[in-house]
C-alpha cells in the first residue's frame, strides 16, 4: 500500500520559493541621493543673515549625501559619492592649465588628446554632461563655488600632481557635453565662479574639466 504525504509537495515548494531570489532583495541597493548643496547659513528675503533654526531653509536641513572626495595622487580627484573621477587643473601651461579655453568642438579634441596620452593611466575620459558638472558645485561658497579639493593653492608652475586649481574669476565657465535642445547650436555650461548654469553658442571659448567613470 502506498502512503501519500500530501504536505510534502507544499513543503518542497515552500522551500524552493524561499531559495529563489526575492525581486525586492536588492531594492534600494543602488539608490542614489542628491549631494548636499554645501549651504550651512540662512538669510531672510532682504538678504540679511539670520539663524537657521526653524526656517526650513537649505542651510538648516542640509539634505542629501555629504561630499566625499579622494586624491589618488595621479592628477585626478575622485568623488566617492558618484564614483566620478575628475581631471585636476594646473597652472603650468600644459593641457591641464586652468587658463586654457576651447570652443565646443575643441573641447572634445582636448578629451581625445587626454585619451591618446592615457592621462592618469586611463583612456576613457569624456566631456561631462551638465548634471555631472553641477555635482561638484558648492553653493555654500563662491568666487569660486567649489569645495576645497578643487581649489588648493595654485602657484605658478604647479602641476596636476602638486595643486588643484579653479579660477576665482567671472569667466571660470566649463563646457558640458549637453546640447541646449531649444537652440542646438548652443550647449550648457556651469559657472564655477558663482555657481550658476546657463547656455552659450558652441563657437564661444570656455574652460574644460574632463571626467571619467560613474554609472
Amino acid at each position: 500500500m502506498v502512503h501519500r504525504h500530501p504536505l510534502r509537495p507544499v513543503v518542497v515548494l515552500t522551500l524552493a520559493w524561499a531559495l529563489l531570489p526575492s525581486p525586492y532583495a536588492h531594492a534600494g541597493a543602488h539608490r542614489s541621493r542628491p549631494v548636499r548643496t554645501g549651504q550651512t547659513a540662512c538669510w531672510d528675503s532682504a538678504g540679511n543673515s539670520i539663524s537657521c533654526a526653524g526656517t526650513g531653509q537649505d542651510g538648516e536641513l542640509r539634505r542629501g549625501d555629504p561630499r566625499s572626495y579622494f586624491d589618488p595622487g595621479n592628477g585626478t580627484i575622485r568623488d566617492k559619492r558618484t564614483s566620478l573621477s575628475w581631471e585636476k587643473l594646473s597652472n603650468d601651461g600644459s593641457i591641464h592649465d586652468k587658463d586654457n579655453t576651447y570652443d565646443w568642438d575643441e573641447a572634445f579634441a582636448k578629451i581625445d588628446d587626454l585619451n591618446t596620452a592615457a592621462f592618469a593611466g586611463f583612456t576613457d575620459w569624456r566631456l561631462p554632461n551638465e548634471t555631472e558638472l553641477e555635482t561638484i558645485l558648492n553653493r555654500g561658497t563662491y568666487f569660486p563655488s567649489v569645495s576645497a579639493e578643487f581649489n588648493t593653492a595654485c602657484p605658478n608652475g604647479c602641476t596636476v600632481l602638486t595643486c588643484s586649481c579653479t579660477l576665482s574669476a567671472i569667466d571660470e565657465i566649463a563646457w558640458s557635453s549637453t546640447t541646449y535642445v531649444k537652440t542646438p547650436s548652443s550647449a550648457w555650461l556651469v559657472n564655477f565662479y558663482d555657481g550658476t548654469a546657463y547656455t552659450d553658442p558652441k563657437t564661444t571659448a570656455h574652460h574644460v574639466r574632463a571626467v571619467r567613470g560613474g554609472s
